[in-house]
C-alpha cells in the first residue's frame, strides 16, 4: 500500500509541487490518512501496472534516478532497466514517433500514463526484455495524451539526457 499511496500523493493530492515534494523528502505519504476508495484505485491501478511488466519508482526506491531525486516527479512508471535512466550516452526521446532502426540503449519518455501505453508496451516487448529499450511516464497510470503532457514530457526527457 505504501506506493499506492506514492501514488495518491503525486496525482491526486490536490497539492502544489513544493508541498509533495516537502512532504515525499520528510515523512513519506502516509497510507492511513488517505482516503480508503482513493488508495484502493491506486492500488487497483498498480497491480495492471505490473501485470504489464510496469514498475512503479518512488523516491524512496534506490533505483530511481539520481538526476532526478532533487526536484523531480514523485513517481516514475517504468517498464525495462531502470538503470538506462542513470546512464551516460543512453539516447534519450520525448515520444516513440522515432522508433526506426534504434540500434542503441534508448529511454522513450511518454506523455500519457503506462495504462494507455498497452499497445506501444506490446510492439517493444523483446527489446524492453532485452534491457535496451526502457519506458517511463511521469503521469497518472491512466492518463491520455495533452498538450501539456508534451511539455512535462519534454522537460523530463530534457533532464534525463542531462
Amino acid at each position: 500500500m505504501k506506493t499506492a499511496a506514492w501514488m495518491v500523493l503525486a496525482y491526486r493530492s490536490g497539492l502544489g509541487h513544493a508541498e509533495r515534494l516537502r512532504i515525499a523528502l520528510g515523512p513519506g505519504p502516509d497510507p492511513e490518512a488517505l482516503p480508503a476508495d482513493v488508495l484502493e484505485r491506486e492500488a487497483g491501478d498498480l497491480e495492471q501496472l505490473h501485470e504489464l511488466g510496469v514498475r512503479v519508482l518512488t523516491l524512496e526506491d534506490p533505483e530511481y534516478p539520481a538526476r532526478l531525486r532533487d526536484d523531480g516527479p514523485l513517481v516514475l512508471q517504468v517498464a525495462g532497466r531502470a538503470a538506462l535512466l542513470d546512464e551516460e550516452g543512453v539516447e534519450c526521446l520525448a515520444g516513440h514517433r522515432q522508433l526506426q532502426d534504434l540500434d542503441q540503449r534508448t529511454v522513450i519518455v511518454l506523455s500519457k500514463g503506462m495504462l494507455n501505453a498497452k499497445t506501444l508496451l506490446r510492439a517493444l516487448h523483446d527489446p524492453i526484455r532485452d534491457g535496451t529499450i526502457t519506458l517511463v511516464s511521469a503521469e497518472p497510470p491512466r492518463a491520455a495524451w495533452s498538450p501539456l503532457r508534451d511539455q512535462r514530457r519534454d522537460e523530463l526527457a530534457r533532464r534525463l539526457r542531462a
